[in-house]
């Protein structure tokens, strides 16, 4: 077996796991925000997730992979975009609207690749690519909405919109890895989630004083503790660190084909938990992910007949 071949098997072992635990994570993460604020959360799981990180890195990489190299501000710029941004506006948004319809937004990764692809580099995409985002966002519109535009207004549309902005920082946070070509995905994993911790202070103080965070009691974290460990072991840490190793050993396309697959298991949850969506509702999501996953191949395809 060739490394190439090597490298797609484990990928691929990589971003299933991934599927699986990103799946469960909006609803696990719905029911712990009913105890633990955003904030709150968001220190608690990042601040486990560096620990483990940096003990790792430490180890395999030893006390000079520590180093920034220089490079201290973009790596805390993509730390603080990646988990303090990400995780906070996640978090806000998903106390506002429901977990499968944060799945279907998260999904939107690959769409704002594109985009972002074509303001950097100026170069607007094929006619495919351009349908399958313009048949995405179509799609997109009747998983928010279920053919009730009022759902556009209100709390709903609120926590839409910070779940769409989480998936920003999401996609910078992705995309920066590619900055720091020599860099292991543990290093870039601990580093960055470390130095995102100072923005994760710096927001939890400023909603503290202004009244819109305080510190979860005791029996409320008792009350969901399998929820948190669930969120800071599984997800903060074993999912962060298998999506940068997808994407190390796919790259960003193949890997962001996978994730596609993610609100599948989030809404195959909902309805285990007797939630019936609705027919436009689901109608909506298979338009995206048939969307996502038609443009994902395409591009593969493209990059594939470059290479040959």
């Amino acid at each position: 077996m060739n490394p190439s071949h090597k490298d797609h098997r484990r990928g691929t072992l990589y971003m299933l796991l991934v599927i699986a635990i990103w799946g469960g994570f909006l609803p696990v993460g719905k029911s712990a925000l009913e105890a633990v604020d955003p904030y709150w959360l968001t220190a608690m799981r990042f601040s486990a997730a560096a620990l483990v990180f940096l003990g790792l890195l430490w180890v395999r990489e030893g006390a000079a992979a520590l180093r920034t190299e220089g490079q201290l501000w973009k790596i805390a710029l993509f730390g603080s975009l990646g988990f303090a941004g990400f995780g906070v506006c996640l978090f806000e948004g998903l106390k506002l609207t429901r977990p499968e319809i944060s799945g279907m937004i998260l999904a939107l990764g690959p769409i704002q690749v594109a985009l972002f692809q074509w303001w950097r580099t100026q170069r607007r995409p094929d006619n495919f690519t351009l349908g399958a985002i313009a048949l995405a966002l179509f799609g997109e519109l009747f998983v928010i909405t279920a053919g009730d535009v009022t759902r556009l207004t209100g709390g709903d549309a609120l926590g839409n919109g910070l779940v769409f902005l989480a998936s920003l920082f999401w996609t910078a946070y992705t995309l920066g890895g590619q900055q720091f070509p020599g860099w292991s995905p543990v290093r870039y994993s601990a580093l960055s989630c470390a130095l995102g911790l100072f923005a994760i202070a710096a927001a939890l103080g400023i909603a503290t004083l202004a009244g819109h965070s305080q510190p979860p009691t005791a029996d409320k974290m008792i009350d969901v503790w399998p929820q948190l460990a669930f969120i800071i072991l599984c997800v903060s840490v074993f999912g962060i660190l298998f999506w940068n190793m997808g994407v190390a050993k796919l790259g960003p396309l193949s890997a962001g084909l996978f994730a596609n697959f993610t609100p599948v298991i989030t809404y195959l949850i909902a309805i285990a938990q007797g939630r019936r969506p609705e027919t436009l509702e689901l109608m909506g999501a298979a338009i995206v992910l048939v969307a996502l996953i038609a443009n994902n191949r395409h591009q593969r395809s493209k990059v594939q007949s470059i290479e040959v």
